[in-house]
């Protein structure tokens, strides 16, 4: 294989190189998983920007639109991603919430929060990997800055967002050159765009394709990277995102605050969806007011329809407000319409949709499944890596038609 090779060829050269993979006749137990996320990455996309390192791995391996859990927000798909459950079986049931089993909130931007094992549950795949003698890497992966279990993965970075993407794409390689013995099998890393200007510039703008064409780009670098190391042909790549984007306009903008009065309500937690703990006295109330408000559906925590798989778990508010796709909605004392991007709506809504890739010795190549929804990833690396998952949301044969025989 000639590995002095440069970088414009990459794409050309990967399909020839999985040719080369697919003849190698090592057992899944020597195999690596390396995941990447690019936060907000929608289904659309590729079809609609430049993306040739992408539209390389869908010829050599495995493409599907992944479907986001409810709500389809950035930590609790992350960490649906990683437990193979959904939010209202993991209990990251939002971005932002109140835990009465702990009397805590849980915000993103809260390091204790972010980093108290109470909030996880379920089962992480690093810690899967971890029990069963897998070394395992993350870098930025939600979850795994907390002692889930009393444990971490072996190599652990704590988010930090000025580390460039190329930085990151160089450590994740060079973990993959350590020695043998100390390397790790399970690597997964993160990048926090095109969610950034999905929501600033919407997913419709030119800003937000060209920030899509710079990531594939740095795809190209990494690939690249990989491609020089002496075990590239067992190594599994998945690339993924954990939701989609929708744009919002001022026209269909909801302020709560216009209907229901603050203060006979414990929490609120608005935004796409928006969890409401109102006082006891005052739900049946609040439930008759919302059903009035224009461009959303409210919903008492148990009757939320089971295409969700949500409103079971006691951290989840008893009123669940969600907007239709394009609208934006607050609960504030002063209003702010505005265009922009935002999601977790119906994450059954095109606009949710995200992206699976995948390719490597273990994958079909030059397929195109259905849409399948996210909660199988966990069941797809510990089959790569032959490990005996803990519960979990997964099918199975989903995953099997991903595979090769």
């Amino acid at each position: 294989m000639n590995r002095s090779l440069p970088l414009f060829l990459l794409c050309t050269l990967f399909p020839a190189l999985v040719i080369l993979v697919g003849c190698s006749t090592r057992t899944h137990k020597g195999r690596y998983v390396v995941v990447l996320s690019m936060d907000g990455f929608r289904s659309d996309y590729p079809g609609r920007a430049h993306t040739p390192t992408l539209d390389s791995l869908a010829s050599v391996g495995v493409k599907s639109a992944f479907r986001p859990s409810f709500p389809s927000v950035t930590f609790p798909n992350h960490y649906a991603l990683a437990t193979g459950l959904h939010p209202d079986h993991h209990g990251l049931i939002n971005n932002f919430f109140y835990a009465p089993d702990l009397d805590r909130i849980y915000r993103i931007g809260d390091n204790e929060a972010v980093t108290n094992p109470d909030f996880y549950q379920g089962e992480p795949i690093w810690n899967t990997a971890e029990k069963q003698g897998v070394r395992a890497a993350s870098f930025f992966w939600v979850g795994s800055e907390a002692p889930i279990q009393g444990m971490q993965p072996s190599i652990c970075k704590a988010y930090d967002k000025s580390v460039p993407f190329q930085a990151r794409a160089d450590s994740v390689i060079a973990w993959l050159q350590w020695p043998e013995d100390v390397r790790p099998r399970l690597i997964m890393w993160y990048m926090e765009e095109p969610d950034g200007i999905g929501h600033s510039a919407t997913p419709d703008s030119a800003a937000t394709l060209d920030k899509v064409e710079e990531l594939d780009r740095i795809l190209a670098y990494f690939f690249a990277q990989a491609q020089q190391l002496e075990h590239f042909d067992e190594i599994d790549f998945i690339v993924l995102s954990d939701h989609g984007m929708a744009t919002y306009t001022p026209d269909n903008y909801v302020n709560l605050n216009d209907y229901l009065p603050r203060d006979s309500f414990d929490y609120v937690f608005d935004g796409v969806p928006t969890l409401l703990y109102p006082k006891k006295t005052y739900t049946d109330s609040a439930y008759a007011i919302l059903q009035q408000v224009p461009h959303v559906k409210a919903y008492r925590k148990g009757d939320i329809p089971p295409q969700f798989v949500y409103g079971s778990h006691p951290r989840i508010g008893d009123l669940v407000v969600i907007p239709d796709i394009g609208t934006y909605l607050q609960f504030r004392a002063e209003s702010s319409p505005r265009l922009g991007g935002a999601h977790g709506y119906d994450n059954f809504a095109p606009e949710m949709e995200a992206i699976f890739y995948a390719a490597g010795p273990s994958f079909r190549k030059n397929v195109t499944l259905p849409t399948m929804a996210n909660v199988n990833l966990y069941l797809i690396i510990t089959r790569l890596l032959n490990l005996e998952p803990a519960p979990n949301d997964g099918d199975i044969q989903v995953v099997e038609q991903l595979l090769r025989q």
